[in-house]
């Protein structure tokens, strides 16, 4: 997006290898960046070796550690400012400052519709072209909701602008506004959940279009700690039902905000739960889902209904790695919680991250309780009414007779202690 909107930059984004060499082959860029930072493994090598051995001429920019030749590839320390990447890049381009204030760009500047999502608080006039004519769609501080997103979505050819000279007071507005309000102690707890799932959801879309930055996690950092809130102000779990199903939000967050309140209220009852580890448990809560796409991936709970669904084989595909891929993306986080990383791509089960029905019995002891806080989500989100859903005592036998193993063990006996 700041290349879009700094350097007037048309960006194709890439997720794999083959992706970013196709792109290369068919779209001749005038310049190909690698966020290595975003991968376990070393990308930039990997495709700076494909680009030497198709002699490939595209310069080729590397954000984190490579092992590439550095008079061929330029890397980026991760640690570099924003601005210093852009200049650098704006330089191979040979846009300069004054080639950039003498820019002939439009009036109204079209907005990287990826990047706008509901929720978000406009700074600015926002504008829709009708018949020739640019006509405010969104003024200052009006909400950007989901129902006009989709309204907008169903028209053709749509597209939305900002004035030129605002642009960049868009991009910057978009995250502050909801970590300030996380922080107002006066949110009720409708409000805090309503705000929490807005940033949620701006957190998922920028971690998977443009990786996990220090803004993106100051904004995640504020709704860990205001679902952390939300558990504690809550103490019974058919209230915060009541106000989860009142509420429109993804069904991703409220899956995720389940899960931590009724793993948290395990970690309590254990020998081992301190503060620390219910702190992990939500950062985990949070980003388990992150590669998912779409809300009715979360509804799929085995890998039976994953092979039986209409789903597309990308999704299939996508479903069935997610874990190990949500694993990969936070391990680029600084400053990540220990383990957590090993917890998420455990939190299916699997020691590999992959699949939804393989059970390791060695995974650790926070992975199989997010084991029974997830399988407990998920009976809750399966009924709608209240009268249908199985009871507590009814979800413990359900669990006992599930995960009664080594290791497992251990935990179930605390799960008839629960208060809530």
């Amino acid at each position: 997006m700041n290349l879009t909107l700094y350097l007037g930059a048309e960006v194709k984004v890439a997720t794999t290898i083959k992706a970013a060499v196709d792109q290369t082959v068919e779209s001749d860029p005038v310049l190909v960046f690698v966020n290595n930072e975003a991968y376990s493994q070393d990308m930039g090598a990997e495709l700076w070796q494909i680009f030497d051995n198709k002699r490939i001429k595209t310069p080729l920019f590397v954000l984190g550690q490579a092992k590439v030749p550095l008079d061929d590839v330029i890397v980026f320390d991760p640690n570099i400012q924003l601005r210093d990447v852009l200049r650098s890049m704006a330089k191979i381009m040979n846009i300069t400052a004054k080639i950039m204030a003498e820019q002939d760009m439009p009036d109204y500047f079209p907005l990287p519709m990826d990047f706008v999502i509901p929720g978000w608080q406009t700074s600015v006039e926002i504008f829709i072209k009708k018949f020739g004519r640019y006509e405010i769609y969104f003024d200052i501080e009006d909400i950007i909701t989901a129902d006009e997103l989709e309204k907008l979505e169903r028209q053709k050819n749509f597209q939305l602008y900002v004035e030129k000279h605002e642009r960049l007071k868009f991009v910057n507005s978009l995250s502050g506004q909801i970590s300030a309000k996380l922080n107002d102690p006066n949110l009720s707890p409708e409000e805090r959940i309503e705000v929490t799932a807005t940033g949620y959801q701006m957190v998922m879309e920028q971690s998977r279009k443009i990786g996990i930055g220090e803004g993106t996690m100051e904004l995640a950092n504020s709704c860990i700690e205001s679902m952390t809130k939300t558990v504690e102000d809550i103490p019974q779990l058919d209230d915060l039902l009541a106000r989860l199903l009142a509420d429109n939000s993804s069904l991703r967050y409220k899956h995720s905000l389940l899960i931590n309140y009724i793993g948290s209220h395990i970690i309590k009852k254990t020998p081992w739960g301190s503060r620390e580890q219910q702190e992990k448990f939500a950062f985990i809560c949070f980003f388990q889902n992150i590669a998912l796409t779409k809300d009715e991936h979360v509804m799929i709970r085995s890998d039976k209904e994953l092979k039986e669904s209409d789903l597309s084989n990308k999704e299939k595909n996508l479903i069935k790695n997610h874990a190990l891929l949500a694993a990969k993306l936070v391990s680029t986080i600084d400053k990540i919680p220990f383990g957590a990383a090993t917890i998420i791509k455990q939190h299916h089960g699997s020691n590999k991250g992959v699949g939804l029905s393989t059970l390791s019995l060695n995974i650790s002891p926070l992975a199989i309780t997010f084991l029974f806080a997830q399988e407990w989500a998920n009976l809750v989100f399966k009924f709608e009414t209240e009268s249908s859903r199985p009871s507590k005592k009814e979800v413990i036998k359900m669990l006992h007779h599930k995960y009664n193993k080594p290791g497992f063990n251990k935990i179930l006996p605390i799960l008839h202690t629960l208060e809530f």
